[in-house]
Protein backbone atom coordinates (compact mmCIF):
# COMPACT_ATOMS: atom_id res chain seq x y z
CA UNK A 1 0.00 0.00 0.00
CA UNK A 2 1.17 3.37 -0.87
CA UNK A 3 1.52 6.00 1.74
CA UNK A 4 -1.35 8.25 0.02
CA UNK A 5 -3.41 4.77 0.16
CA UNK A 6 -2.74 4.84 3.77
CA UNK A 7 -3.49 8.22 4.42
CA UNK A 8 -6.73 7.64 2.27
CA UNK A 9 -7.66 4.78 4.38
CA UNK A 10 -7.31 6.28 7.32
CA UNK A 11 -9.32 9.12 6.69
CA UNK A 12 -12.22 6.51 6.28
CA UNK A 13 -12.49 6.91 10.02
CA UNK A 14 -12.15 10.58 10.27
CA UNK A 15 -15.56 11.94 12.27
CA UNK A 16 -16.30 15.14 12.21
CA UNK A 17 -18.34 15.89 15.29
CA UNK A 18 -14.56 14.74 17.73
CA UNK A 19 -12.72 16.91 15.17
CA UNK A 20 -14.76 20.06 15.33
CA UNK A 21 -15.10 19.28 19.66
CA UNK A 22 -11.13 18.97 19.65
CA UNK A 23 -10.58 22.56 17.41
CA UNK A 24 -13.45 24.43 17.57
CA UNK A 25 -14.59 24.07 21.52
CA UNK A 26 -12.82 25.48 24.82
CA UNK A 27 -10.11 25.45 25.43
CA UNK A 28 -9.04 26.41 21.64
CA UNK A 29 -11.79 28.02 20.99
CA UNK A 30 -12.19 30.64 24.06
CA UNK A 31 -12.87 34.28 22.83
CA UNK A 32 -11.63 36.38 26.00
CA UNK A 33 -8.30 36.69 24.59
CA UNK A 34 -6.51 36.83 21.38
CA UNK A 35 -4.04 34.81 23.04
CA UNK A 36 -5.84 31.28 22.45
CA UNK A 37 -5.26 30.19 18.86
CA UNK A 38 -9.17 30.54 17.31
CA UNK A 39 -8.84 34.32 18.09
CA UNK A 40 -5.73 34.96 16.44
CA UNK A 41 -6.66 33.23 13.14
CA UNK A 42 -9.85 35.18 12.91
CA UNK A 43 -7.83 38.15 14.06
CA UNK A 44 -5.29 37.41 10.83
CA UNK A 45 -8.01 36.44 8.43
CA UNK A 46 -9.81 39.92 9.03
CA UNK A 47 -6.91 42.04 9.13
CA UNK A 48 -6.06 40.29 5.86
CA UNK A 49 -9.26 40.71 3.71
CA UNK A 50 -9.87 44.36 5.58
CA UNK A 51 -7.53 45.76 3.03
CA UNK A 52 -10.03 45.01 0.65
CA UNK A 53 -7.16 43.86 -2.19
CA UNK A 54 -8.40 40.17 -2.00
CA UNK A 55 -11.67 40.74 -4.19
CA UNK A 56 -12.89 38.82 -6.68
CA UNK A 57 -15.96 36.67 -8.27
CA UNK A 58 -14.44 33.68 -6.63
CA UNK A 59 -13.26 32.53 -3.80
CA UNK A 60 -12.32 28.54 -3.76
CA UNK A 61 -11.59 26.93 -0.09
CA UNK A 62 -9.62 23.98 -0.96
CA UNK A 63 -10.09 21.39 1.87
CA UNK A 64 -12.59 23.07 4.12
CA UNK A 65 -13.03 19.88 6.05
CA UNK A 66 -16.44 20.24 8.52
CA UNK A 67 -15.43 24.36 9.26
CA UNK A 68 -16.99 27.71 7.86
CA UNK A 69 -15.19 30.03 10.41
CA UNK A 70 -12.10 30.43 7.93
CA UNK A 71 -14.76 32.43 5.40
CA UNK A 72 -16.17 34.56 7.78
CA UNK A 73 -14.24 37.85 6.84
CA UNK A 74 -13.74 36.61 3.00
CA UNK A 75 -17.06 36.43 2.04
CA UNK A 76 -17.74 39.53 2.18
CA UNK A 77 -15.69 40.05 -1.19
CA UNK A 78 -16.39 37.50 -3.29
CA UNK A 79 -19.56 36.72 -5.37
CA UNK A 80 -19.51 33.11 -4.53
CA UNK A 81 -17.79 30.89 -2.22
CA UNK A 82 -16.91 27.75 -3.22
CA UNK A 83 -16.32 24.71 -0.75
CA UNK A 84 -14.69 21.62 -1.45
CA UNK A 85 -13.67 18.25 0.80
CA UNK A 86 -12.11 15.39 0.02
CA UNK A 87 -14.42 13.34 2.43
CA UNK A 88 -18.55 13.09 2.10
CA UNK A 89 -18.73 13.27 5.77
CA UNK A 90 -17.03 16.94 6.02
CA UNK A 91 -19.56 17.79 2.89
CA UNK A 92 -22.61 16.90 4.35
CA UNK A 93 -21.58 18.63 7.75
CA UNK A 94 -21.12 21.95 5.64
CA UNK A 95 -24.39 21.16 3.97
CA UNK A 96 -25.92 20.87 7.15
CA UNK A 97 -24.97 24.33 8.53
CA UNK A 98 -25.51 25.71 5.29
CA UNK A 99 -29.25 24.60 5.15
CA UNK A 100 -29.17 25.60 8.84
CA UNK A 101 -30.69 22.30 10.15
CA UNK A 102 -31.34 21.05 13.73
CA UNK A 103 -28.23 20.06 15.19
CA UNK A 104 -25.87 21.46 12.93
CA UNK A 105 -22.49 22.69 14.51
CA UNK A 106 -23.34 25.80 15.69
CA UNK A 107 -20.74 28.94 14.78
CA UNK A 108 -22.92 31.73 16.24
CA UNK A 109 -20.01 32.60 18.53
CA UNK A 110 -17.70 32.37 16.18
CA UNK A 111 -19.43 34.75 13.72
CA UNK A 112 -20.09 37.05 16.45
CA UNK A 113 -16.12 37.31 17.08
CA UNK A 114 -15.67 38.16 13.58
CA UNK A 115 -17.79 40.69 13.75
CA UNK A 116 -17.35 42.44 16.57
CA UNK A 117 -12.96 42.33 15.33
CA UNK A 118 -14.28 43.73 12.06
CA UNK A 119 -15.93 46.76 14.15
CA UNK A 120 -18.68 47.23 11.43
CA UNK A 121 -21.24 46.93 13.77
CA UNK A 122 -22.81 44.53 11.45
CA UNK A 123 -25.72 42.17 13.37
CA UNK A 124 -24.03 38.79 13.31
CA UNK A 125 -27.10 37.57 11.23
CA UNK A 126 -26.61 39.13 8.84
CA UNK A 127 -22.96 37.88 8.34
CA UNK A 128 -24.59 34.46 8.50
CA UNK A 129 -26.91 34.91 5.77
CA UNK A 130 -24.66 36.27 3.53
CA UNK A 131 -22.09 33.52 3.68
CA UNK A 132 -24.96 30.73 3.32
CA UNK A 133 -26.45 32.61 0.27
CA UNK A 134 -22.75 33.10 -1.11
CA UNK A 135 -21.52 29.43 -0.20
CA UNK A 136 -23.19 28.10 -3.43
CA UNK A 137 -20.93 25.28 -4.12
CA UNK A 138 -19.57 22.43 -2.11
CA UNK A 139 -17.26 19.46 -4.55
CA UNK A 140 -15.20 16.84 -3.83
CA UNK A 141 -11.26 17.79 -4.33
CA UNK A 142 -8.07 15.52 -4.59
CA UNK A 143 -5.32 17.56 -3.95
CA UNK A 144 -2.59 15.04 -5.02
CA UNK A 145 -4.04 15.08 -8.57
CA UNK A 146 -2.73 17.69 -11.10
CA UNK A 147 -6.47 18.41 -11.66
CA UNK A 148 -8.06 18.71 -7.97
CA UNK A 149 -11.68 18.77 -9.12
CA UNK A 150 -11.66 16.25 -11.87
CA UNK A 151 -11.66 19.00 -14.31
CA UNK A 152 -10.34 22.53 -14.40
CA UNK A 153 -12.10 25.20 -12.99
CA UNK A 154 -13.45 27.86 -15.58
CA UNK A 155 -12.77 30.80 -14.95
CA UNK A 156 -10.37 29.82 -12.48
CA UNK A 157 -10.41 31.66 -8.52
CA UNK A 158 -9.91 34.86 -8.14
CA UNK A 159 -8.57 33.53 -4.44
CA UNK A 160 -7.74 30.63 -3.26
CA UNK A 161 -7.95 29.90 0.92
CA UNK A 162 -6.44 26.57 2.57
CA UNK A 163 -7.12 26.01 6.29
CA UNK A 164 -5.25 22.92 7.73
CA UNK A 165 -5.57 20.70 4.58
CA UNK A 166 -2.53 20.30 2.83
CA UNK A 167 0.04 19.43 5.71
CA UNK A 168 -3.12 16.90 7.24
CA UNK A 169 -2.76 14.58 4.12
CA UNK A 170 0.58 14.72 2.70
CA UNK A 171 3.20 11.84 3.70
CA UNK A 172 5.82 14.13 3.16
CA UNK A 173 7.25 17.49 2.73
CA UNK A 174 7.48 16.54 -1.13
CA UNK A 175 3.87 15.21 -1.29
CA UNK A 176 3.00 18.99 0.35
CA UNK A 177 5.09 21.10 -2.09
CA UNK A 178 3.34 18.94 -4.90
CA UNK A 179 0.12 19.05 -3.61
CA UNK A 180 0.37 23.14 -3.51
CA UNK A 181 1.63 23.23 -6.84
CA UNK A 182 -1.75 21.41 -7.74
CA UNK A 183 -4.40 23.71 -6.22
CA UNK A 184 -2.68 27.06 -7.53
CA UNK A 185 -3.69 25.80 -10.51
CA UNK A 186 -6.90 26.70 -9.34
CA UNK A 187 -5.99 30.66 -9.21
CA UNK A 188 -5.82 32.92 -11.67
CA UNK A 189 -2.90 34.67 -12.60
CA UNK A 190 -2.60 37.70 -9.99
CA UNK A 191 -4.62 36.02 -7.67
CA UNK A 192 -4.21 35.32 -4.29
CA UNK A 193 -3.57 32.69 -1.82
CA UNK A 194 -4.52 32.72 2.20
CA UNK A 195 -2.92 29.85 3.99
CA UNK A 196 -3.66 28.34 7.65
CA UNK A 197 -1.54 25.48 8.95
CA UNK A 198 -0.18 23.34 11.57
CA UNK A 199 3.85 23.43 12.32
CA UNK A 200 5.82 21.06 13.95
CA UNK A 201 2.88 18.83 14.35
CA UNK A 202 2.89 14.66 13.28
CA UNK A 203 -0.73 13.82 13.94
CA UNK A 204 -4.18 14.59 15.34
CA UNK A 205 -6.65 12.75 16.56
CA UNK A 206 -10.63 12.83 14.89
CA UNK A 207 -12.29 10.13 16.94
CA UNK A 208 -11.34 6.72 16.29
CA UNK A 209 -8.99 8.42 13.88
CA UNK A 210 -5.35 8.84 14.55
CA UNK A 211 -4.29 10.85 11.54
CA UNK A 212 -0.75 11.75 10.77
CA UNK A 213 0.48 15.48 9.51
CA UNK A 214 4.08 16.40 7.85
CA UNK A 215 5.68 18.45 10.70
CA UNK A 216 6.69 21.90 8.83
CA UNK A 217 8.77 24.58 9.63
CA UNK A 218 8.26 28.35 8.31
CA UNK A 219 10.88 27.29 5.85
CA UNK A 220 9.55 24.57 4.46
CA UNK A 221 6.11 26.76 3.91
CA UNK A 222 8.43 29.29 1.94
CA UNK A 223 10.37 26.58 0.12
CA UNK A 224 6.47 25.48 -1.05
CA UNK A 225 5.03 28.87 -1.74
CA UNK A 226 8.08 29.55 -4.35
CA UNK A 227 8.12 26.27 -5.66
CA UNK A 228 4.68 26.58 -6.64
CA UNK A 229 4.88 30.06 -8.27
CA UNK A 230 3.67 31.68 -5.79
CA UNK A 231 5.35 35.43 -4.36
CA UNK A 232 5.72 36.03 -0.45
CA UNK A 233 3.03 38.69 1.07
CA UNK A 234 3.28 38.09 4.66
CA UNK A 235 4.42 34.87 7.03
CA UNK A 236 2.88 35.23 10.38
CA UNK A 237 3.08 32.20 13.14
CA UNK A 238 1.81 31.70 16.74
CA UNK A 239 3.02 29.52 19.27
CA UNK A 240 0.66 27.09 21.12
CA UNK A 241 0.63 27.59 24.73
CA UNK A 242 0.70 24.61 27.09
CA UNK A 243 -2.49 25.44 28.47
CA UNK A 244 -4.25 24.44 24.84
CA UNK A 245 -2.03 21.46 24.10
CA UNK A 246 -4.56 19.02 25.25
CA UNK A 247 -3.66 15.58 24.07
CA UNK A 248 -5.63 15.80 20.63
CA UNK A 249 -2.65 16.68 18.28
CA UNK A 250 1.36 17.26 19.47
CA UNK A 251 0.95 21.22 17.11
CA UNK A 252 3.61 23.16 18.55
CA UNK A 253 2.22 26.24 16.21
CA UNK A 254 0.31 27.33 13.72
CA UNK A 255 1.24 29.68 10.36
CA UNK A 256 -0.91 31.83 8.73
CA UNK A 257 0.77 33.17 5.02
CA UNK A 258 -0.64 35.38 2.29
CA UNK A 259 1.06 34.81 -1.18
CA UNK A 260 0.38 36.10 -4.14
CA UNK A 261 0.60 34.88 -8.06
CA UNK A 262 2.57 36.83 -10.70
CA UNK A 263 0.01 38.33 -13.06
CA UNK A 264 2.44 36.66 -15.93
CA UNK A 265 1.39 32.44 -14.55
Amino acid sequence: MSDLSALREGYERFEPRAYLSNNYGPPRADFSSEEFVVPWKLRCLAETFATGEIHGRTLIDVGSGPTIYQLLSACDHFEEVVATDYLAVNREELRRWARGDPGAFDWSPFIQHVCKIEGRGEPWQDKERRLRARLRRILPIDVHRSEPLGAPLRPRADALLSAFCLEAVSPDRAAFARALTNVASLLRPGGHAVLLGALGESFYLAGAARLPVVPLDEGDVRRALDGAGFVLRQLRSYAMPPALRTGVDDVEGVFFAHAQKPLGE
